[in-house]
């Protein structure tokens, strides 16, 4: 199950970095983002969010959060592992 979550979670987050324009035309600009983050503030949070997705599905596919963040990467997923 971990294997599956694991890729979905890949899987999407390399789809919102590709297609990060046609998603921002789709839900807006994201007033918070383009005041932090300048002209462009929501093209960069969605590559962000898409970023870190990534590293984050693949971490916990390859259970990876045990070792970077020991006991605490679980209980940050157990909701999604039950």
């Amino acid at each position: 199950m971990r294997i599956v979550l694991g890729m979905i979670g890949v899987i999407l987050s390399i789809l919102l970095v590709v297609y990060r324009v046609p998603v921002r035309n789709f839900i807006g600009q994201i007033q918070w983002a383009e005041d932090r983050f300048g002209s462009g503030g929501t093209f960069t949070l969605l590559l962000l969010v898409g970023i870190f997705g990534f590293f984050f599905s693949l971490t916990y596919m390859t259970n990876g959060f045990d070792a970077i963040f020991g006991n605490r990467g679980l209980e940050f997923f157990q909701a999604v592992g039950q």
